[in-house]
This record gives C-alpha cells, sequence and structure tokens, in this order.
C-alpha cells in the first residue's frame, strides 16, 4: 500500500469527527434560534390586542376624550357607558367612539374638494313638507352647535384617505349641523344654529384645541342671555371610527350612525342623562339600531362636562363618522329631529 494511501485512511476518521462537531454545533444553533422565535412569539402576542379596533367586552380600552390634550395618534375606542337594549339583544357591545386630536396645522391645512361647490349638496337637501300640527310661532327652543366645527368627511376630499385629516374649513360638521335645524324647523320646531369657525377663533385667541370647549361654551352662555326660550342644546360632531362602525340600513335605506355623549363631571350631570335616555328610547322604538346608545364620560377621561352643566337638556349628539355620505347624513338628522320634535311636544306633558 502506498504512504499517500495510509495517510488518507488516517485523516479519514478526523474529518468524519469534524463534521459531527459542525452538525452538532449546527443543531445547538438551530434549537437555540427556535427557542428565541417561541420566545418572541409569545411574549409580542398581546400587541396585537392593543392595536385592534375590537375589544373583548370586559377589556377596558385605553381612556381618551375629546378635550384630554392627548396627541392625535390613534387611540382604542372609548367604551364606556349604558348598554342599550338594542345594543344587548344584537351582541352589539358598548357604544364605541374615537376621536383625534388635531394639532392645530393640521386643522389649517388647505385640503382641496373633490369639486366645487359641495356645500351646495348639504344646503339642497330639503325636509320633506309636513302638515302644521305644532309651531313655536318663530320662538327658537333649540340651540344647535358645534365644538369642532371642522370635522369634515372624506368622500367629499381629494387625495385624503385618513380620518386624522378629515377636517375642512367650509365642507364640514356644521353643514350637518344647518341639516339638523331645518329638519326640526319642519317639524315646528324653532331653531337657532350657530356655525362659528372655533378653529379660527382658537388661532385669534392664541389657543390650543383644548380650549374648544372653553370657547363653545361661551357661545352657549351667550345665546342663553340673548334668548331665555332656548330649552334645548345641542353639540353636533361627527366621529372618526371607519363605517362600517357609523352606518346602519333600516328599510333599505343607509343611515349614519348616531351616538350621545354625556360628561358626568359635573354635580347635575343624571339630568343630562335622564334627557339622553328618553331621546334614546324613543329612537329605539322607532328606528332600531339607528343610535349606538349613550356614551358617559367622566372628568378622569378627560373634558367630562362639555358644557352640559349650562343646561339640563344638554347632550353631545355624534353623528356618522368620516366615511358617511350627505344622503346618509341627512336621513340621520331627519329621524333624530323627528324624535326631538315629538319629545318637545309630548314628552314632558
Amino acid at each position: 500500500m502506498s504512504p499517500r494511501l495510509k495517510q488518507n485512511k488516517k485523516a479519514s476518521p478526523k474529518k468524519r469527527t469534524l463534521l459531527v462537531l459542525l452538525l452538532n454545533f449546527a443543531l445547538i444553533l438551530f434549537f437555540l434560534w427556535f427557542l428565541s422565535f417561541l420566545w418572541f412569539m409569545f411574549f409580542n402576542e398581546p400587541n396585537k390586542n392593543e392595536n385592534s379596533e375590537t375589544f373583548d367586552k370586559t377589556t377596558l380600552p385605553a381612556k381618551r376624550n375629546v378635550g384630554d390634550g392627548s396627541s392625535n395618534s390613534k387611540k382604542p375606542n372609548d367604551t364606556f357607558g349604558e348598554n342599550t337594549e338594542i345594543e344587548k339583544e344584537n351582541n352589539l357591545g358598548p357604544p364605541e367612539r374615537d376621536e383625534y386630536q388635531p394639532s392645530m396645522k393640521s386643522l389649517f391645512e388647505k385640503r382641496e374638494l373633490k369639486f366645487e361647490n359641495i356645500e351646495a349638496i348639504f344646503e339642497n337637501m330639503k325636509s320633506p313638507k309636513r302638515p302644521e300640527m305644532h309651531s313655536t310661532f318663530g320662538k327658537d327652543v333649540v340651540f344647535v352647535y358645534h365644538t369642532h366645527s371642522r370635522e369634515s368627511f372624506l368622500p367629499y376630499l381629494k387625495n385624503t384617505f385618513r380620518p386624522e385629516e378629515a377636517y375642512h374649513s367650509v365642507v364640514n360638521i356644521t353643514l350637518v349641523g344647518k341639516m339638523l335645524a331645518r329638519a326640526l324647523e319642519s317639524n315646528g320646531v324653532g331653531t337657532k344654529v350657530d356655525t362659528s369657525d372655533i378653529v379660527q377663533l382658537l388661532e385669534t385667541n392664541n389657543l390650543d384645541y383644548v380650549s374648544s370647549y372653553d370657547l363653545s361654551g361661551e357661545i352657549v352662555s351667550a345665546a342663553q342671555s340673548e334668548n331665555k326660550d332656548l330649552a334645548y342644546f345641542i353639540d353636533v360632531h361627527r366621529d372618526s371610527l371607519r363605517k362600517e362602525n357609523t352606518s346602519i340600513e333600516i328599510n333599505g335605506l343607509k343611515y349614519a350612525r348616531l351616538l350621545f355623549v354625556v360628561g358626568t363631571g359635573h354635580p347635575d350631570y343624571e339630568k343630562n342623562l335622564a334627557f339622553a335616555n328618553e331621546l334614546q328610547t324613543m329612537l329605539d322604538t322607532l328606528y332600531p339600531g339607528l343610535s349606538k346608545g349613550i356614551l358617559q364620560k367622566s372628568s378622569s377621561q378627560g373634558n367630562g362636562v362639555y358644557n352640559q352643566d349650562l343646561s339640563p337638556n344638554s347632550i353631545i349628539l355624534e353623528i356618522g363618522g368620516v366615511d358617511n355620505t350627505v344622503e346618509e347624513l341627512n336621513r340621520s338628522t331627519e329621524a333624530f329631529a323627528e324624535v326631538l320634535s315629538e319629545f318637545y311636544w309630548h314628552g314632558e306633558e
């Protein structure tokens, strides 16, 4: 046998030993990687629930309020308050509400409209003529106003797709407030609607968005001083939730869902809550599922008062969200006007 062949035979066991060592090392690395992967998946699984917009009924999400001065990043839905019977029957859970806290810079950004004279579409939504069974004969008894006056709607904003960008100086929630006022007037209930640009007033007074309720409160107080007949104060907003949470079909027609917000941060809030409960009960009877219910918000969760200490018949009314159309919004203002009018004429007898 040649010397080279003998040398190869001697080297072969060494090579095998080295290969075994390398294989064992690779298996150890793979095992460590697999353990790390399992550890990562186990400890990061809860994050899915933290970022989800749907919460288990037993889980309380982070508390947030329109006037709490938080950032404009998206927060989980508020799920505090009382469930209505309609919600319980349909397993809809607690009322949902989500609202962004925009920066003043964002509120002043000029966003292009999809076409001209969009406000005319809102203004041309006429209420049906009704027999003149009741009338306040020129006396205004309802005051409609808008603390977050620039809340707008994505279907009418060009190249705008994010809820936190749905703000506009002209095409905004004040046009919905005007529709509500027209609907109330058609039911014989005299209504005064205030369309003040709260954002511009904040800028003029060097105030931030968290002071919105302070300014709208001054508007309400001034209106009360000017007109002692005013008995109902409706602060109209729109939600920031998407369409699946703010729309419903009733008898083949699409509606923007409603939500009542009652602040519990003042001593007489139970009177505001009783007022909201009456309207909620009537809505459940006439338009089942249209309202998501009543959301109660304390001072520990934000503003907690919302100027509702100024009148026992004062509420926040959220009509739809960022994705609703003028037709859907109009149907809901008509429905709410029907209920509030019925309450005015007969509810307190």
